[in-house]
């Protein structure tokens, strides 16, 4: 196992230069979703807000899923690769981009104004999830170092 510094902080920080120019296609994503719960035969803006707990939920539950599997595997023996990051990355980015919409719209204004605007703020807000990623990541690099530093002294 390797201990460099920035071992899943300059992944992430590769993924956010990606990342200035994908919050589109990860809100058609969202759209997608939030189009699926209504063919569920729930309102339009009801299934923003199911949508918006969801997301939230999901977004602060990934980083301790995250934590956990990566310390059950370095436990083990074997590293938690970059690959791993990469998904958790696309997932909690989607995940942070969705629930911080609700800060900034509704769930009526998205599906019933016509204002040449909806959808814009889930841009906005995929910008506003990569800081946070890259917090996460220097947070997991941290993490990894003590587990390691840790199994090696047992």
């Amino acid at each position: 196992m390797t201990l460099g510094k920035g071992y899943y902080l300059t992944p992430t920080l590769k993924f956010s230069i990606a990342g200035i120019f994908i919050p589109g296609f990860s809100a058609a994503l969202i759209f997608v979703v939030q189009m699926g719960i209504g063919l569920l035969g729930i309102e339009c803006s009801n299934s923003w807000t199911i949508l918006w707990v969801l997301t939230t939920a999901s977004a602060v539950t990934a980083p301790f899923v995250f934590i956990r599997l990566m310390n059950k595997s370095i436990s083990a023996g074997n590293d938690f690769t970059t690959d791993r990051l990469l998904t958790f990355n696309i997932i909690e980015y989607t995940f942070i981009q969705c629930a911080l919409s609700s800060l900034f719209t509704t769930g009526k204004t998205l599906c019933y104004v016509s204002d040449g605007q909806n959808g814009l703020e889930l841009v906005i807000t995929g910008w506003l999830a990569l800081p946070i990623l890259i917090a996460l990541s220097y947070y997991f690099d941290i993490r990894r170092e003590n587990k390691i530093a840790e199994t090696t002294e047992n």
